[in-house]
């Protein structure tokens, strides 16, 4: 019996101990309106699997693309050795959302492509993004010859991903065309038109989802101009994807109240966008300088720490304002028709 009890009382303790070591990797913050925030630091398939199932009204994301920038850290997406060991690695975060996703939630996927060089590494550098130079120091995959299509070409990554989705029973609703009114110039796109947009994704997870079409500024193509302002700088994120784009899509996926999402929150867009619009929010990165960041800031904001438990507590309840948002499926009316009581 002694043994037994000794045996248990060390599972006991390594449980205890696992526990204290995961709730390290866990801020959890409350606004003055009782609005959280919840920050996750890890790897974001097994950090998804601790959220509980079909909470979150809106999703909204943009994943590091394929061997473009190097953030710093050991197994990062985007380093994979193959564009398709990078969409598995994509679809096992993705699969994680969609279980955490309302049923009638939408996910919003901002993505762009890679072009195959096949000539090697390429020398000098990067003026504009330190985080490209990178390439000059090892060979990517990209840069190897040997591939199946014609050097120059883009790859397609975004299409390839957003097929990969549909195989895993997503629906994909929208291609909406992110036009980055003030992108940068390609010095070396000599023989190509300069890239001035992007994808951005929406699916949802059936036929029949919540949506808000009052909430629309634009139709399928955004014009919205990238951030260079004092926070992106001091993040020291040179991709962060701009809080105006994260608005229109937290804003027609979910009511005030409601839950909103992001697996790969880099320096914080979509966790202060969302608490500015009275939403609440967990992001999740495995960059501990962005995630530093996004904790200084929500402090210097004037927000509170507050429990974990009072994060999933949170998410476990439904906006109030649910079944009377305007995009909710059940207020949508058919043409002709007047809204059923």
């Amino acid at each position: 019996m002694a043994t037994k009890f000794a045996g248990k009382a060390k599972q006991e303790s390594a449980a205890e101990e696992s526990s204290s070591s995961s709730q390290e990797n866990h801020s959890s913050w409350v606004t003055a309106d009782s609005k959280v925030a919840g920050i996750m630091l890890g790897d974001s398939a097994t950090m998804l699997k601790q959220l509980p199932d079909e909470v979150f009204n809106v999703a909204v994301t943009s994943p590091p693309y394929y061997w473009v920038r190097d953030y710093g850290y050991d197994d990062q997406i985007g380093h994979e050795e193959s564009v398709e060991a990078y969409i598995h690695a994509l679809m096992k975060v993705f699969d994680e959302v969609k279980r955490t996703l309302h049923p009638e939630g939408v996910f919003f996927l901002n993505i762009g492509d890679t072009y195959y060089s096949g000539n090697g590494q390429p020398h000098g550098s990067d003026p504009r993004s330190s985080s490209r130079n990178f390439a000059r120091k090892k060979l990517r995959p990209v840069d190897r010859s040997g591939w199946d299509i014609p050097k120059k070409s883009m790859i397609g990554v975004p299409w390839k991903v957003a097929f990969a989705m549909q195989q895993r029973g997503w629906t994909l609703r929208s291609d909406i065309i992110w036009n980055r009114v003030n992108a940068f110039v390609e010095p070396t796109a000599r023989d190509r038109p300069y890239r001035q947009y992007e994808h951005v994704f929406m699916f949802s997870k059936s036929r029949f989802y919540s949506f808000d079409r009052m909430k629309l500024v634009e139709e399928d193509v955004w014009n919205i101009p990238i951030e260079r302002n004092l926070r992106t700088r001091q993040a020291g994120h040179n991709a962060a994807f701009p809080s105006e784009l994260a608005r229109r899509c937290i804003e027609v996926g979910s009511p005030i109240g409601g839950h909103v999402l992001d697996p790969f929150v880099g320096s914080g867009t979509t966790i202060f966008t969302a608490l500015a619009h009275d939403r609440n929010v967990v992001g999740i990165d495995m960059g501990e300088d962005y995630v530093d960041y996004i904790e200084t800031t929500l402090q210097a904001d004037g927000h509170k720490p507050t429990t974990w438990h009072e994060v999933k507590k949170c998410l476990l309840k439904p906006s109030a304002l649910w079944n009377t948002w305007p995009g909710n499926k059940n207020n949508f009316r058919k043409p002709g028709k007047g809204r059923a009581d």
